[in-house]
């Protein structure tokens, strides 16, 4: 909130000329609806880096956002692909549908 006061000179969210921006996302930030574009293209950029393999592992394609249970079961790429989708629709956390977006932005474009 900090940030975006500052881009906008602390106006006030209810004036008429009160625009709001997206801005850039800066590791640490939370990720909010102005700065999840910037967010998205970060993680894609990372996930590119990284390449197709390295979320190939034993055999199986795993996202690499969920790990507490290993997302897609069966490790296969367009049940990944699937999962990607399905969350970056319906999550509820603003991050996490940024994530999937992002590997599914990186990743389909493989």
């Amino acid at each position: 909130m900090k940030r975006k006061l500052a881009k906008t000179e602390f106006k006030s969210p209810y004036d008429s000329d009160y625009d709001e921006d997206p801005y850039e996302y800066n590791s640490g930030d939370d990720v909010e609806d102005g700065n999840k574009e910037s967010f998205i293209e970060k993680e894609a950029q990372k996930i590119r880096e990284k390449g197709k393999a390295a979320y190939f592992k034993r055999g199986m394609f795993r996202c690499p956002y969920c790990t507490t249970k290993p997302k897609p079961r069966d490790g296969i790429y367009e049940h990944l692909m699937s999962h990607a989708r399905g969350l970056s629709r319906s999550a509820e956390d603003i991050k996490t549908r940024a994530e999937h977006e992002a590997l599914l932005k990186a990743l389909g474009a493989i």
